[in-house]
């Protein structure tokens, strides 16, 4: 039985299906439009012939939660088995029935199986997918292309709007810091002055500086608007220099002559929404220990008439900051830290401001992201915002800072420039060599094992590793003569023998006792080592006392991404990111080939602290197949570690791009159980927020699909706590 919310139709949604052995297997979900009414499923051929399908129901605390606003309610999930022998057609009939037997409702699906077979099933059904959250699209194109052309009408519909100015406006913080907004300029155009100072005027949080040092005198025309900005504002303050002195000293001017608690910055070129300094003023409301503040930003053009290329960033993540300058707009520094740091460093020119946010890091970790649109950077000719090889000399600037920065803190270890200009790669030096051990589950499959293992042996370059094979109950006699040879062939090889079910959690728990490591590798027997510095790679971050686990980027054998980290909530509970690009694609903003801290990663390749393993206690009994990495991980960072993806480690993973479907009804039960669990222990559907997921994402990808704005902004507002429903 299955049960909904009253006056919702009668739904379903097959969300996996495909053809094997004869049947045609299918998972998904169905809810009734009254509580007590039930769902019956049959199948007929095309002849119209009762088909002997097996229907299984199962728990989906997704579907619970979308559509109760319960992941506990009813077991809405469904597992279908329908034979089949050469017909062309088969048929799912979906009937509601009342509580006195009456069908009051149904619905048919034709399915066939050469379409399905054709994976061109789940484009021609109707089919409806249903996740609390939208698996997360890092989309692999710029948002000018056709695909995202709406962005600007998205933005449009969803910056603040009048309304919400207008109790902006009349709110009186307990706690209201002045913020210096600090502009350099040089030979401003106008028209970009216009906009900005207009775009400070119009804030909704009045107390404000707006610092402009003008560093080029000799213009008449720009001194003489200055001036009358000035006259028209008294919050509008002008430092005049006598000559430019370059970037980093123009800024510098205005930071010594601000007199706010906190210090903004802002291109000349550019400007904000209204609602910026509100935001960070209501966040310093709520933690008033915040000490550095920046935003989510997007590009302009240069007569600020269309909206593209939105960046949507993840909350702070001190990796991802070693790859790229991510954090750089709206940044907001409280005055105390930037007298700590020192102000900007002309020696970087170019990169100052990145040079800038490493030493603000090396300072406070009190560091908040805004995420929403606020900052809005104006592409020119000569604008980095168009062309980052525009100015060359700052990719080499950012490089020397970076290097800077990890020889302040002390790392053994060199940035060099990346795949794509403004993207950095950190190549560690190892101080010393630890005993790294291996973990590989295996039954039978011993061609998988022996390229995994000879791809070790032939290609890694650090010696000091050790595998720990856990046969898993086996029954093929050439497996255990494999196990004899490989032994006997190499020193670092050692079979234990795991002798009850299969768990995988339990089975890798069991290999920890024999590990002599004080670093341990959980290694699916499918991979292929394709990285000769892997070790190299992941200790240097696994080595970093803050860092618990470190994952790679695994491909499929056509050389696109299978897993380069994972997103916790996504397509209902995690999935991985960036799946099915290919690996060289730099994906959204640089982050499919860039190291960053993630929520989780997976166990066919995850290194662990010993001491870490130990102290959150392995992998749990309870997740026999599915999830246990991802509860792994967020037990670790449950006790404060972080989880890196190393997204310079790469490793061919020789899973089916069609695996992760649950082929049996044993298998299905316990998957839907396992789902069950993982969001009991964390509540991943209610209240669980990935840190590196940006929710704009969301907002951006319901509007897309359902190009319905209003719908779009609801459930922004709803999860800004700020929705309220409309009267009747």
């Amino acid at each position: 039985m299955v049960s909904n919310a009253k006056g919702k139709a009668m739904e379903y949604c097959f969300d996996s299906i495909f053809v094997k052995n004869g049947k045609i297997f299918a998972t998904g979900w169905a809810v009734s439009s009254v509580a007590e009414n039930e769902i019956e499923i049959t199948v007929t051929d095309e002849k119209k012939t009762p088909v002997d399908a097996i229907v299984t129901w199962a728990a989906r605390p997704d579907v619970g939660l979308a559509k109760y606003g319960d992941p506990k309610a009813g077991h809405v999930g469904i597992f279908l088995e329908i034979p089949f022998h050469g017909q062309h057609l088969v048929t799912v009939y979906f009937k509601e029935k009342n509580a006195q037997g009456n069908v009051i409702s149904e619905q048919s699906l034709p399915l066939n199986p050469a379409l399905i077979a054709a994976r061109k099933f789940l484009k021609e059904s109707k089919a409806q997918y249903v996740s609390t959250k939208k698996s997360l699209i890092w989309l692999k194109k710029k948002l000018t292309g056709n695909e995202y052309a709406d962005y600007d009408t998205w933005l449009r519909i969803m910056r603040v709007s009048r309304q919400e100015l207008f109790e902006q406006r009349k709110t009186k913080f307990s706690y209201a810091p002045k913020f210096s907004v600090v502009v350099p300029l040089y030979h401003t155009p106008a028209k970009f002055l216009k906009d900005l100072v207009r775009s400070m005027m119009y804030q909704s949080y009045a107390n404000w500086e707006l610092c402009l040092v003008n560093a080029s005198p000799e213009d008449v025309h720009l001194t003489s608007l200055l001036e009358n900005w000035a006259m028209r504002d008294k919050r509008i303050r002008v430092i005049r220099l006598e000559k430019n002195l370059g970037i980093a000293q123009n800024t510098n001017a205005g930071i010594a002559a601000s007199t706010g608690e906190f210090i903004a910055f802002l291109d000349h070129d550019d400007f904000l929404e209204p609602d910026a300094l509100f935001c960070y003023a209501d966040a310093l409301n709520k933690d008033k220990t915040i000490d550095v503040f920046y935003s989510d930003e997007d590009k302009t053009d240069e007569y600020a008439a269309h909206y593209f290329y939105p960046h949507f960033k993840s909350d702070f993540n001190i990796d991802l900051l070693h790859a790229n300058n991510y954090m750089c707009h709206f940044l907001a520094v409280r005055k105390s830290l930037v007298d700590t740091v020192g102000g900007l460093n002309e020696k970087f020119d170019g990169a100052q401001d990145y040079d800038f946010v490493l030493r603000l890091t090396e300072n406070t970790k009190k560091i908040y992201h805004c995420p929403r649109i606020l900052y809005h950077w104006r592409c020119s000719n000569q604008s980095t915002a168009a062309n980052q090889g525009n100015k060359m000399y700052a990719i080499h600037a950012g490089k020397a800072a970076l290097n800077a920065h990890y020889k302040r803190i002390g790392w053994n270890a060199r940035a060099q420039e990346g795949a794509v200009d403004g993207w950095y790669q950190t190549k560690f030096t190892l101080k010393e060599e630890p005993l790294v051990s291996i973990l590989i589950p295996n039954k039978d499959h011993t061609d998988d094992l022996d390229v995994c293992l000879n791809s070790f042996f032939e290609r890694a370059d650090y010696q000091n590793y050790e595998f720990i094979i856990i046969e898993n109950n086996s029954v093929l006699p050439e497996t255990f003569a494999y196990y004899e040879k490989i032994e006997k062939e190499h020193d670092n090889v050692k079979v234990v023998y795991w002798e009850a079910g299969f768990n995988y959690s339990a089975i890798n728990n069991f290999g920890f006792k024999f590990a002599k490591g004080d670093y341990i590798m959980l290694l699916n027997n499918d991979v292929e080592l394709i990285t000769p510095d892997i070790f190299q790679s992941m200790l240097g971050f696994c080595m970093r006392p803050e860092v618990g686990i470190v994952g790679a980027k695994l491909l499929y054998n056509d050389h696109t991404v299978q897993h380069a980290g994972v997103l916790v909530g996504a397509g209902g509970l995690a999935d991985h990111v960036f799946k099915g690009i290919h690996e060289d694609d730099p994906g959204y903003m640089g982050r499919a080939i860039s190291s960053q801290d993630v929520s989780a990663v997976t166990a066919a390749c995850l290194l662990v602290k010993r001491s870490v393993y130990e102290e959150v206690g392995g992998l749990e009994d309870e997740f026999q197949v599915a999830f246990n990495d991802v509860d792994f991980c967020l037990k670790v960072r449950k006790a404060g570690y972080l989880i890196v993806y190393d997204a310079d480690v790469k490793l061919f993973h020789y899973e089916s791009k069609s695996r992760g479907m649950e082929d049996t009804t044993e298998r299905f039960i316990r998957f839907g159980n396992e789902m069950m669990l993982l969001n009991s222990k964390w509540d991943i559907l209610s209240t669980f927020v990935d840190p590196y997921y940006n929710p704009n994402f969301s907002y951006l990808e319901y509007y897309k699909i359902n190009h319905t704005i209003k719908e779009a902004r609801k459930q922004q507002l709803i999860a800004r706590g700020e929705y309220s429903a409309p009267k009747k």
